[in-house]
């Protein structure tokens, strides 16, 4: 609508998020702030996630997060229309 590109989310209900966290190593480095937005380097906590992106790197599933600032939102999105 409006021009805009439509894009498939997937999505993951908060109960399932430590749980995916879990899978890919990364539930620690959340809990302990280690992890960062993609776009521009905020401190990811449950309560700023915006998007999560699942990556394979070397054969492991990574996730790669933005937080939910509309910038950071908007870069994922020209991001995956690449």
């Amino acid at each position: 609508m409006f021009g805009k590109n439509k894009i498939e989310i997937n999505a993951v209900q908060d109960s399932d998020l430590a749980e995916a966290l879990k899978q890919t190593s990364q539930f620690n480095n959340l809990i302990e702030g280690k992890i960062k937005c993609t776009s521009c380097d905020t401190v990811i906590t449950e309560n700023n996630i915006g998007v999560i992106q699942p990556k394979n790197k070397e054969g492991k599933m990574e996730l790669t997060f933005y937080c939910e600032k509309i910038d950071c939102v908007d870069e994922f999105k020209r991001d995956v229309n690449e």
